[in-house]
């Protein structure tokens, strides 16, 4: 089967488009848009992180300065260097208690020399020149000014050294002007790379302090940056927080995401194929008793069926074919009927006036020689000749009725008066007969009918019920209202009934199994039914005897 002609194809092909087009365009833009908006939300972080962290450090550098600048101010400070006198301890104090913080390893005073001459040593103090034998010499070691103040240094750490720096001033010079030696700080290194943090984003950016001697990490070790590096603001000539950034593994979940973007999609694509194809073979087995009905059908065979299976929509639609077919084939049938009893009509019609006329003068002749006639055996003869007659022109009144009937001039019929003109004609018939008519109250419904054609109708129903009772049986006629439109009326009798097999021909014209019938009694009483509007129905019961029913349509006030 064609893609342009299959339906199922069609579907699959614009499932599938439907489920993996949009991933595809996803995934494009999700690769395009990924970078750039990574890059912008990162680029924005780290500028905020790392002037976060500028700030930071040129805050500890300020509250340094500030400390080593009213240090270097003190009076007796460079006497105390040269000569150790403390009159009282004052100054011996003042630094102890200025080195006592964690960030400091000590103070140091220095005359016009690299090496310190006199040491007061802090909380963290370790290491040369405070517990070692090791001195302090910064013969070669860089220097960065700021303002008043040199920053000597970073040192990095060693075995015997943790990583340090010297933020040193000159002491207050003599009156005479002449430097008189300076006094430092003897910072820790790690105390400043501290405060850039730890890794960030699962140890995709690093921070680094990047200083004239290199580059330190956040516990102030030494470290060589690789890939990518962005700078934050300088806090001092040559020192500036920096940020090492892996691009590859900063990108590498949103890779991970758009190939596992592109896996669903195939996965889903895959699904759908798998799930259309089979719900499409499946659809294909349901609707193709559907074509085979539909081209049976179109053949002429209206008595084909599907098979009824679940309770989805196909399921309903072979309902509703089936349900088709039965009224169609019921349609075609009574179009048949109906175009078989008018042709039926036209021909009875012309035989019975071809034969009507001829009868009457049979019958004004035979009754002639009747009169002039003296023997009598031979005016029997005539007598009979003249009943025969009289029954032939029943019959063709019979036939004539049914191929010309009177159009229904309707008017509001009782029930009761229906019942009551019936049983005061026919129920001498039916005591001849020793047969008990019984007509039910009904006072409650009235018809909207033709009242003489309805009269006719159950005339025939009791005549019809008279002969097929025997003596002792019984006629009722009882009616009921169906709704608010329509009355049912039923002949019901205790006589030999209908044979199942028959039943269904019983009202079709001149079918009869009376050996004098004419076969229109029923034929007529049902078109007359119709005519007005009704139905007429013969029911077999359970036990003998024959159900009539006849549902008319009642009368409505004006």
């Amino acid at each position: 089967m064609r893609l342009r002609s299959s339906i199922v194809r069609k579907y699959l092909l614009i499932s599938l488009l439907g489920s993996v087009a949009p991933m595809i365009a996803v995934g494009a833009l999700y690769d395009r848009y990924a970078g750039a908006l990574l890059e912008q939300i990162t680029g924005e972080r780290l500028t905020a992180q790392l002037t976060a962290t500028a700030s930071r450090i040129t805050a500890f550098l300020d509250v340094r300065s500030y400390q080593i600048e009213t240090l270097s101010n003190y009076p007796a400070l460079p006497v105390f260097a040269r000569t150790g006198y403390d009159p009282g301890g004052e100054i011996g104090s003042l630094l102890r208690i200025e080195a006592d913080v964690p960030d400091l390893y000590g103070i140091l005073l220095f005359d016009q020399g690299p090496k310190p001459i006199r040491i007061v040593a802090g909380q963290a103090a370790s290491g040369a020149p405070y517990w070692s034998n090791l001195a302090l010499d910064l013969s070669g070691k860089p220097v960065t000014r700021a303002g008043d103040t040199e920053v000597i240094g970073p040192v990095p750490p060693s075995e015997d050294q943790s990583g340090y720096l010297l933020m040193r001033q000159a002491m207050r010079p003599s009156p005479s002007g002449a430097s008189q030696g300076s006094i430092a700080l003897h910072v820790r290194l790690a105390s400043i790379t501290e405060l850039m943090g730890g890794p960030s984003l699962a140890g995709i950016i690093q921070p680094v302090l990047k200083t004239p001697v290199g580059f330190f990490d956040s516990v102030g070790k030494p470290v060589v940056p690789g890939r990518k590096l962005a700078a934050g603001p300088e806090v001092l000539p040559g020192w500036q927080p920096m940020l090492v950034i892996d691009p590859d593994q900063l990108i590498s979940p949103f890779v991970a995401a758009r190939q596992g973007l592109f896996v669903t999609g195939a996965l889903v694509a895959i699904v759908t194929f798998v799930l259309f194809t089979r719900l499409s073979g499946k659809l294909r087995d349901r609707i193709t008793p559907l074509v085979k009905g539909a081209e049976a059908v179109a053949a002429g065979n209206l008595d084909y069926r599907i098979t009824e299976t679940g309770d989805d929509e196909i399921s309903g639609l072979a309902k509703t074919f089936n349900a088709m077919s039965g009224r169609l084939r019921e349609n075609v049938d009574r179009t048949m009927k109906v175009e078989r009893l008018a042709a039926l009509g036209e021909f009875a019609t012309g035989v019975a006036h071809e034969i009507r006329n001829p009868l009457a003068t049979i019958k004004t002749s035979v009754q002639a020689l009747g009169r002039g006639e003296a023997d009598s055996e031979r005016k029997d003869i005539l007598r009979d000749v003249e009943s025969e007659i009289d029954r032939l022109a029943r019959v063709m009144e019979d036939v004539l009725a049914f191929g010309r009937p009177h159009p229904p001039q309707r008017s509001a019929v009782p029930v009761d008066e229906l019942f009551r003109r019936v049983f005061v004609l026919m129920n001498r018939a039916a005591e001849e007969r020793q047969l008990t008519l019984m007509p039910a109250d009904s006072r409650a419904a009235v018809l909207n009918v033709d009242r003489d054609q309805i009269i006719q109708v159950m005339m025939n129903l009791v005549i019809n019920s008279i002969q097929a009772c025997q003596a002792g049986g019984h006629i009722t006629l009882r009616a009921r209202l169906d709704g608010a439109d329509s009355a049912v009326i039923e002949v019901e009798d205790d006589g030999s009934g209908i044979a199942p097999d028959i039943l269904g021909k019983v009202t079709d014209p001149f079918f009869t199994t009376k050996s004098r019938g004419t076969g229109l009694g029923l034929a007529i009483s049902r078109q007359l039914v119709e005519l007005n509007g009704g139905e007429l129905h013969i029911a077999p019961k359970a036990t003998q005897g024959t159900l009539v029913i006849l549902q008319l349509p009642t009368w409505k006030e004006q």
